[in-house]
């Protein structure tokens, strides 16, 4: 999340923030968790409609404000989410070492930066990629750019482009942060949030969205939604989306704005049709427990849509893993015509997950960087989802530590069998952690492609270099559980993250990164994340290095 007005930092910015192969699994139903009584049944709470503002005109014709540049906060802790020893025989499972390399880079071009559209740490870089533009995202600005050949068609602040038609909410000068760009196929739309508040305390806390008329994110128009998340009292941190047919769905951690100690998980599902048509927007949401059978429930991620659509009828599916060796997946059902009638259910727990060590908090840069934060373990978006030939997945990723090198932070990714609507929880189709040597690769993303091949790209860092960008990967007919496409270079950090945020080391690093499949050929894979620049020594001999974002895009051969 970013500005802070708040008692962390008083005016500082930043951000909070099938297997296809027939026979591999047989579907074995797993059976939802219940309540203990139906008096403890989920609520489902319908939203009042939330009129739009409009906006008809060009985004090039928006002034650039002087950003103001702050500093970081303390990202808001997770609960408890230890795990328990592990289960008798489960193994710490390792991607053996790849013996081709991902294919290089098609383009790579620079993204936003903290020098010009930042304004503070992490910058949560995110970007989807449509028809002919890429959007990204950072706290707390927007860029467009045209993708053949990276050209920035467009630039401005959150607070810029929703104070063109006012909502009369924060969201017009409050962006906060916690960016997110999502790109719709299914109705050639874009869609862009963050969160806002005027008073951090007394709230009222808003979601904002800015959802294009058209296809042209540029001079196409837009529709802008201020949704009221919750009335004072607690923030919905680290807000999620997904793609889904009948609905753009979201989840957060919600905190105390008094004690900035977590409370529970809230979800939300958001009538697509009404978003991305400029009518009147209505919703749903419901308030998760704080615990399930003794374990926090945290950091759910809404499944995603990507290619051939889900069979008409499907609930969104959210994925979290939190507190023990287990996927653990809910149903999001929404009644649009009867919306009180909507249901959340589960968790189903996919277990057969093979035990991992929780990474490290932080891992080293080059000297004389700071540390930088991992979030390990909580699910980086996307939850994605995949119907390819009938055979339905959820592919996921988040930061673990290693077992075999201690402290060591690691890629951990898994295919989850969701075929039928039914969460088959005897184990992953696939799984595996991929840490080829001793250096640290956190805050992963993953996407897949029309064949079923995945790539997944993260931050690098060592002792002995700066934190770059990198990406592996597999091909379908890659055997089980490996990334056969070995680890590529995207861009190479130029400089280490040595500042001071809020007077003390500036550890926040990312918070997420985007992984994204071109909509045009099911093929190219699109992602960006954050490198520091190169540094500089003024004549104090202070010596800094502000961070940078790179967008680039590849594809396998085969596809």
């Amino acid at each position: 999340m970013t500005r802070a007005r708040h008692p962390f930092s008083g005016v500082a910015r930043l951000g909070l923030a099938a297997l296809l192969l027939a026979g591999v699994v047989g579907p074995l139903a797993g059976q939802p968790l219940a309540a203990s009584s139906p008096a403890d049944a989920l609520r489902p709470v319908v939203l009042p409609p939330v009129i739009p503002t409009v906006f008809g005109g060009d985004l090039r014709t928006l002034h650039r404000p002087e950003v103001s540049r702050g500093s970081s906060r303390p990202e808001l802790e997770q609960p408890d989410v230890a795990l328990p020893p592990p289960i008798a025989g489960s193994q710490e499972i390792h991607t053996a070492a790849p013996q081709t390399s991902a294919p290089a880079p098609s383009i790579t071009f620079a993204g936003l930066d903290h020098a010009g559209w930042g304004a503070g740490y992490p910058p949560d870089t995110n970007g989807d990629v449509g028809p002919a533009d890429y959007i990204q995202t950072v706290n707390v600005s927007v860029g467009i750019f045209r993708k053949t050949d990276g050209f920035r068609l467009a630039a401005f602040t959150f607070d810029t482009l929703f104070s063109s038609a006012s909502t009369g909410t924060p969201c017009d000068n409050n962006n906060q942060g916690d960016p997110v760009v999502l790109y719709d196929p299914q109705a050639n739309r874009w869609i862009i949030s963050d969160l806002a508040w005027s008073n951090f305390t007394s709230g009222a806390m808003y979601q904002c969205f800015a959802v294009s008329k058209t296809g042209d994110p540029v001079s196409g128009g837009w529709f802008f939604y201020a949704v009221r998340t919750d009335p004072g009292g607690h923030l919905g941190d680290y807000p999620k989306l997904g793609v889904w047919p009948d609905g753009i769905y979201m989840s957060a951690n919600m905190y105390s704005t008094t004690s900035l100690l977590f409370q529970h998980v809230k979800v939300w599902a958001f009538k697509r049709t009404d978003l991305e048509s400029g009518a009147p927007l209505h919703g749903v949401s419901f308030d998760l427990p704080a615990k399930l059978h003794g374990v926090f429930i945290f950091g759910l991620l809404p499944s995603n849509l990507r290619g051939a659509a889900p069979p008409v009828g499907r609930p969104n599916l959210f994925a979290s893993i939190s507190g023990i060796y287990a996927v653990r997946i809910w149903k999001f059902h929404v009644d649009w015509v009867t919306p009180a009638s909507s249901t959340f259910t589960g968790p189903s727990d996919v277990g057969g997950v093979d035990h991992f060590a929780v990474g490290p908090s932080t891992v080293p840069q080059r000297s004389p960087g700071n540390s930088l934060d991992t979030l390990t373990y909580r699910l980086m978006m996307q939850n994605q989802y995949r119907n390819l030939a009938g055979h339905e997945s959820l592919w996921l990723a988040h930061t673990v530590g290693n077992g075999a090198v201690p402290n060591i932070a690691s890629v951990r990714w898994y295919q989850i069998n969701v075929t039928g609507g039914t969460v088959v929880t005897v184990q992953p189709l696939q799984q595996g952690t991929f840490n080829p040597n001793t250096i640290h690769r956190f805050m992963p993303s993953l996407a897949v492609d029309g064949l079923g091949d995945m790539a997944i790209g993260y931050s690098a860092s060592s002792s002995t270099f700066y934190p770059s960008i990198r990406y592996a990967g597999r091909l379908v007919g890659d055997a089980p559980n490996t990334l056969g496409q070995g680890e590529t270079t995207l861009w190479a950090g130029g400089g280490a993250q040595t500042n001071d945020c809020g007077g003390a080391k500036c550890t926040r690093w990312g918070d997420y990164s985007a992984m994204t499949v071109d909509p045009i050929d099911d093929c190219t894979f699109w992602y960006t994340q954050e490198y520091i620049g190169q540094t500089t020594t003024l004549g104090t001999g202070t010596v800094l290095g502000s961070w940078r974002t790179r967008i680039g895009s590849f594809r396998f051969p085969n596809c």
